[in-house]
Formats: C-alpha cells, sequence, structure tokens
C-alpha cells in the first residue's frame, strides 16, 4: 500500500503546535500570545497583518529549515533505521509544500500592512521594494525557487531523475538565500530565540552535508 503522508488532522494538529511555540517565543507563553492578539485586534486592528506575517514567516522558515535538514540527513542513511524511504520522502515533500504555502502567505499579507505598504510588485518583482529592496529580493527568489522545487518533486516521474537531482541542487540556495533574508529583513532577527533558530539550522545543515561530503569522498552510502 502506497504512503500517502500524514492525514491532514494530524498535519493540522502539528502545525498549531508549532503556532504556539511561535507564540511562545514571542510572548513567553501561549495564553499570554492569545491574550496579546486579542488585545491588538482591539486597540490596533491595523497591525494584526504585520503581526501575521511575522508569524507566518518564522512557521515557513521552520518548515522550510526542517525539510532542508531531513531532505539531506535522508541522503546520508541516517534516518534509514527510523522510517522506511518512502515514508521520509513523503514527510520531505509535505514540509516543503506547507513551507511554500506559508512563505506566499507571508508575502500576502504584508500587502495588507499599511506601514511600509507593499504592492503585487513588490512582493513578486526582485529589487522592486522600497522597504530593504535587496533583503526582500532574497525572500522573492527564495519563494521562487521552493516553488521549483515544489513543483519538479511532484514531476519528477514525468522529467526523470538526474533531471530532478539536478534542479534539487537549487535547494541550498533556496535556504542560503532564505536565511540571508531572515536576518535582513526580519524585524525580530535581532533577538536571541531568532538568532538560536538561524544559527541552529545552519548548523544542522552543514553538520549533514559535512558528511555527505565524507561519505562520497570514502565511497560509503553509494546509491
Amino acid at each position: 500500500m502506497k504512503y500517502r503522508g500524514l492525514p491532514r488532522a494530524a498535519q493540522a494538529l502539528l502545525w498549531m503546535t508549532f503556532f504556539g511555540v511561535i507564540g511562545i517565543a514571542f510572548y513567553g507563553s501561549l495564553p499570554a500570545a492569545v491574550a496579546a492578539f486579542f488585545h491588538l485586534a482591539d486597540v490596533a486592528p491595523e497591525k494584526i497583518p504585520w503581526m501575521s506575517s511575522r508569524i507566518t514567516a518564522f512557521l515557513a522558515y521552520g518548515a522550510l529549515a526542517a525539510s532542508s535538514i531531513y531532505g539531506l540527513a535522508m541522503t546520508t542513511k541516517t534516518l534509514d533505521f527510523l522510517a522506511r524511504r518512502t515514508v521520509t520522502d513523503r514527510l520531505h515533500e509535505d514540509l516543503s509544500f506547507w513551507g511554500l504555502l506559508l512563505g506566499a502567505t507571508h508575502a500576502i499579507l504584508l500587502m495588507f500592512d499599511d506601514y511600509i505598504q507593499f504592492t503585487w510588485e513588490s512582493i513578486l518583482v526582485p529589487f522592486a521594494a522600497s522597504y530593504r529592496p535587496d533583503a526582500v529580493a532574497w525572500g522573492v527568489f527564495a519563494l521562487y525557487l521552493t516553488a521549483l522545487l515544489v513543483l519538479t518533486s511532484k514531476a519528477r516521474s514525468f522529467i526523470g531523475l538526474r533531471f530532478w537531482r539536478a534542479i534539487h541542487l537549487l535547494a541550498f540556495v533556496a535556504f542560503g538565500l532564505l536565511t540571508a533574508h531572515g536576518l535582513a529583513a526580519g524585524t525580530d532577527s535581532g533577538t536571541p530565540w531568532a538568532r538560536a533558530l538561524y544559527v541552529g539550522a545552519v548548523t544542522l545543515i552543514a553538520f549533514f552535508f559535512a558528511i555527505r561530503v565524507l561519505q562520497k569522498i570514502s565511497g560509503a552510502n553509494r546509491r
């Protein structure tokens, strides 16, 4: 029987948990996060798009970082003792899809923020934004590359494994751009927990990449 991934209800529960973690990071506890959101809706509803955009940005980064780390770890076969390849492949694809969806949501929500006043052009065209154009452009490029990676993964059987693997190398570029975007454009990037997220993600990527390189050099783990 073909594995089709976690049920949608389970995925929704996981994302609600992840949302709670981000809320705790912002406000110290989940009740405080919920109270702060309702207070904001009461006294300054115009700030809700900005707040929601910040939250979805970190959710997107968390999902895409996890997908990148998970995918790289799969190539080292360190996850084979946990689950079958069909299971890990599907979970990797699910993380990428949700990361792409949350990243797109983050960009769209910025259009409803009156402070910076993003437009369709500024979120779709690199370097068109008036706010930190370089940093925003890195995020735009990362989003486009992620969309390409997700689409080509769905079409892997049609485009061929060799071509798919060549395109999939762009995942490193997408992750690098995404991290640079978050550090340069994010208003929370200077907080300890945000820096811990970025440093932790980059460290894990570097760790599994080093293992993969060593395996290639030694001739181990041939696929």
